[in-house]
């Protein structure tokens, strides 16, 4: 296996159990270990989608697995989003493992009817006889290539039985998300934000799986529950540390799975805290944090709730526009003390809460 940009080994400490060795990696490389693992050890797993041979994908997320596995096993193909995930649906429907790579989510769209009519659907049609087993690889978020190539659409996908999403924030779980993606029986959406892709981390050495459908809690608090998602982890986090000078107690869970979504966890914090925001990328209406906060409520019963998310505009190709257009460490800040009730945002946007 070729050296990773950042390779070191440490012991974690965990409470309760042996101390683990982990290696230094960026997203993209803990991507690139998984699939290579799979690859080896599951020979139906292959890749296709535009540049993921010898280049190596859009995002380097595929680097050295065409030189490693060929061009049976990493296949190029032409720009013809319908056709790849139409093409990886039947393959799997046949038995085999196929990893499509959209590189921008935007153009998802174009094979929902393979993925949601046939995909999603095919083991309920053949009264389980068939199943779909496809990864449908794709990157979302806003980081300067405008409007048809920075939406976070996660949401679209949310209402579709028979398939899974998953978004991951970090390298170990970017490992352990798609080591348990490909091993399931239906079709999985496994989204990756751009901005993660230079993001470093620990990933533990030995193999693992991490779990759908299972959230996390990131950061403790005990005034406010952030529920987010994907690269928003990250701004969440950093508008926490601000928040303290307010003497504002974040509890920020990540989500990483979006279907199955759990919303026991949520609730279980909301709970504590008596007050929820939900944070994406993509637009509140009917998005993400709807459901989580209609699924909490349902839990729970009535509780505060407030969401924030991208204006109801186009992402501009413009940088300006578009950091106004999605949320901001800064502009998270000013909504959550704004729910607080300690001060009004300083631009106050047309969110619905």
């Amino acid at each position: 296996m070729p050296a990773p940009t950042l390779w070191k080994l440490k012991l974690c400490a965990m409470s309760s159990e042996k101390p683990r060795i982990s290696q230094r990696l960026f997203y993209r490389e803990a991507i690139v270990r998984a699939l290579r693992e799979k690859m080896t050890d599951d020979k139906r797993v292959f890749v296709l989608g535009q540049d993921v041979g010898a280049f190596g994908g859009a995002y380097r997320e595929f680097d050295g697995l065409f030189a490693e596995f060929g061009p049976v096993r990493v296949r190029d193909t032409p720009v013809a989003e319908a056709a790849m995930i139409g093409i990886g649906v039947g393959a799997a429907a046949a038995g085999l493992r196929p990893v499509v790579s959209i590189t921008y989510m935007d153009f998802l769209m174009l094979g929902l009817d393979p993925l949601v009519n046939y995909g999603a659907k095919l083991s309920y049609k053949t009264g389980g006889q068939l199943h779909a087993p496809v990864v449908i690889k794709t990157t979302a978020g806003a980081k300067g290539q405008g409007v048809a190539h920075s939406q976070c659409i996660e949401a679209w996908l949310m209402g579709v039985p028979g398939l899974k999403l998953v978004c991951p924030s970090n390298p170990e779980d970017a490992y352990g998300l798609m080591m348990t993606a490909l091993e399931e029986q239906g079709p999985v959406v496994f989204v990756d934000h751009k901005k993660l892709f230079p993001i470093p981390g620990d990933v533990p050495v030995a193999p693992y799986r991490t779990p759908l459908g299972v959230a996390k809690i990131i950061r403790a608090g005990s005034d406010i529950t952030i529920a987010t998602h994907s690269y928003m982890t990250r701004i969440a986090l950093q508008a926490a540390e601000l928040l303290m000078r307010h003497d504002i107690s974040c509890e920020i869970i990540d989500l990483r799975s979006l279907i199955p979504l759990d919303a026991e966890l949520v609730t279980q914090s909301v709970a504590r805290t008596k007050s929820l925001l939900t944070l994406e990328e993509g637009q509140v209406t009917c998005g993400v944090g709807a459901e989580v906060a209609a699924r909490v409520q349902q839990l729970l019963g009535p509780v505060r709730v407030h969401r924030v998310g991208a204006l109801p505009v186009p992402i501009s190709s413009n940088p300006v526009l578009e950091a106004a257009c999605i949320p901001s460490v800064h502009r998270l800040v000013d909504e959550v003390k704004f729910f607080m009730n300690i001060a009004r945002p300083e631009r106050p946007d047309p969110v619905i809460t």
